[in-house]
C-alpha cells in the first residue's frame, strides 16, 4: 500500500520555510485514508513567515513582464492609476483565501519533492483579480529522465480554506479528487510553455503524453489541502474517506490562518506599491 512519502516525498527540510513553520505527522495509512497532518512550530505573526508567504503570493500573481513594468513606472507621475489598472492581487476576502491555499499547496509539493516542477502560475493570467479562476486549483508536472526515455508524473491538486474545519469540506475535497477525475489544465500548461522559445521543447515533449496513459500508469497523484484552525487534525481523521489509492490529504492546522493570509497579502501589496523592494 502506498504511503505519503511514496506519493509526495518527505516533509521539506531546512532551509525550506515549511520545515521552519510546520511539524509533520504522516498518520498511519488505511485502505481509505492517507493523511499528512501539519501543525505550527511558529505562529502566524512570525515576521520571516509573513515575508516569505507575502513574496510567494506576489510571485504567483505577477509575470516577469508586469514586474518590470511596475519598476519602470514606479517613479513616474500617475503610478497609482497605472498600478490600479494592472492590479492582479485580489481584494475580495474569499478569493484571497482561495488563492493563498492554492499557492501553499503548489509550494508544498515542490518542497516535499525537493525539486522544481513544471507549472504555470495561472493567477497571473486572471482577467478579473477578484474572481476565482476556473479549472484545476493546481497542476504540477514532473519530467523524469531515464537513459533512453522520459516519463511524466502529474500532481493534481484541490485546496480549501475554512475558518473552522467540518466534515463537508473534507468530503468535498475527497470527491473532487476521486479516481475518475482528470486534470483540466494540462493542455493550458502546454500552450503557455509553447509560447516561449525557451520552453517550446518541453511543451513539445509534454504534448506527446496522453493524460489517460499517464493516469493508467499510476503517475497521476491527487493532492488535497485544507488550511484551517487547530481542530483540523481531529476533524480530518474522523471524516477522511476515499477509494482513490493515489489521493493524499495534507492538512494545515494553525492558530489563526485568517491572520496569516491577511498579513501575507498586506506584504504582497506593499511589494506591489514598492517594486524597488523586489
Amino acid at each position: 500500500m502506498l504511503n505519503q512519502q511514496d506519493l509526495i516525498g518527505t516533509h521539506p527540510k531546512a532551509p525550506n520555510m515549511f520545515s521552519i513553520w510546520l511539524a509533520c505527522n504522516d498518520v498511519a495509512v488505511t485502505a481509505t485514508k492517507k493523511h499528512r497532518a501539519l501543525k505550527e512550530l511558529v505562529l502566524s505573526t512570525d515576521n520571516d513567515l509573513i515575508e516569505w508567504f507575502g513574496r510567494k503570493i506576489f510571485e504567483h500573481h505577477h509575470s516577469d513582464y508586469r514586474i518590470q513594468k511596475l519598476k519602470e513606472n514606479f517613479s513616474q507621475l500617475g503610478f497609482a492609476k497605472y498600478a490600479e489598472q494592472n492590479r492582479k492581487l485580489p481584494i475580495a476576502d474569499k478569493t484571497r483565501k482561495g488563492n493563498a491555499t492554492e499557492i501553499l499547496l503548489s509550494e508544498y509539493i515542490e518542497g516535499s519533492l525537493d525539486k522544481k516542477l513544471l507549472k504555470v502560475f495561472k493567477l497571473k493570467y486572471n482577467p478579473n483579480a477578484d474572481q476565482a479562476m476556473k479549472g484545476d486549483d493546481t497542476l504540477l508536472i514532473d519530467v523524469i529522465n531515464y537513459e533512453k526515455s522520459k516519463k511524466v508524473r502529474l500532481y493534481l491538486g484541490e485546496a480549501k480554506f475554512r475558518t473552522t474545519p467540518n466534515s463537508t469540506v473534507i468530503k468535498t475535497i475527497a470527491k473532487s479528487l476521486s479516481k475518475d477525475k482528470k486534470p483540466l489544465s494540462y493542455s493550458f500548461i502546454i500552450d503557455e510553455l509553447g509560447r516561449s522559445d525557451s520552453t517550446k521543447d518541453i511543451a513539445d515533449l509534454l504534448d506527446t503524453f496522453i493524460v489517460d496513459e499517464v493516469k493508467g500508469k499510476g503517475d497521476l497523484v491527487y493532492t488535497g489541502l485544507l488550511l484551517s484552525n487547530q481542530k483540523t487534525f481531529d476533524v480530518v481523521e474522523a471524516n477522511l474517506n476515499s477509494d482513490n489509492p493515489l489521493f493524499i490529504l495534507i492538512s494545515i492546522g494553525i492558530t489563526n490562518p485568517e491572520e496569516l493570509i491577511d498579513k501575507a497579502f498586506k506584504k504582497a501589496e506593499y511589494l506591489f506599491n514598492n517594486p524597488n523592494q523586489l
